[in-house]
């Protein structure tokens, strides 16, 4: 099959047109007429096409790959807020070996020497309420509410802090309600008052809602824009003391 373009007009100048005659072994098709705005028009057309793929498969590589990067972020979280957890676990399983330790060591000393295991007894027992003294809530959490309201896509958790001071000073401190994401789901942490989150802790206790009761407070976390509460597997309050320790941590499942 053989093509043969015909200029158009005797002009000798630039053309604005030409004839195409596709002439084939059998048959001969043509003459058709290709004008320069039809060849610029087809031109244009075919890059623009080519924009739009390299677009489209630009968004969809873009798409996907924050997806993942998201799914690694909250598995990450995930990992870390579980390695918290045995972290503690790990501390409660030492202080009670060493606490059957302090007994062995007890009743050894009782049997070998009755006076000084006695007198050792009473300086440990004066030790472990003294510990138990400082590492005791100086808080409770008590009439916790929990209310989802689908229509205004809104998450509350209302509690009151109660004081446990026995002398009725005033105590003071900072306290978070976290909202946990349920395992698997592509959400992140959420914070009342909002702040950054580490594994479901906040970077700076500061940055929760400072309170200073002689008696109690009234608490509330409200979590906007909740469209599906099953994303969401359980409410922590935090209450940190003002040196920054964690003196209380309740988890409520929802």
């Amino acid at each position: 099959m053989k093509s043969r373009f015909l200029r158009s007009g005797n002009d000798k100048k630039a053309r604005k047109s030409w004839l195409v005659i596709i002439i084939g072994d059998d048959e001969r098709r043509g003459p058709f007429e290709i004008t320069r705005g039809t060849l610029g028009l087809s031109i244009i057309s075919l890059i623009a096409v080519f924009a739009i793929m390299a677009a489209g498969i630009s968004w969809l590589y873009s798409r996907s790959y924050v997806t993942t990067n998201n799914r690694f972020a909250e598995e990450l979280a995930g990992t870390r807020q579980f390695i918290e957890l045995i972290s503690r676990e790990k501390e409660s399983f030492s202080e009670e070996i060493e606490r059957l330790k302090a007994e062995i060591a007890t009743a050894r000393e009782k049997r070998e020497n009755p006076a000084s295991a006695e007198k050792k007894k009473e300086t440990t027992v004066a030790a472990v309420k003294r510990e138990a003294a400082e590492t005791k809530p100086f808080v409770s959490l008590e009439e916790v509410q929990i209310i989802y309201d689908a229509g205004n896509e809104t998450l509350k958790v209302r509690s009151i802090i109660k004081s446990q001071s026995p002398d009725e000073d005033r105590i003071s401190g900072y306290v978070f309600v976290i909202l946990n994401p349920a395992p698997g789901t592509s959400v992140f942490h959420k914070s009342s008052p909002v702040a950054e989150l580490t594994g479901g802790f906040p970077r700076s206790y500061k940055q929760g809602e400072r309170f200073c009761i002689a008696r109690l407070k009234h608490i509330e976390g409200a979590f906007p824009s909740i469209s599906d509460r099953s994303k969401y597997w359980s409410v922590s309050i935090q209450v940190y003391a003002d040196d920054g320790t964690l003196r209380l941590k309740k988890d409520l499942s929802l």
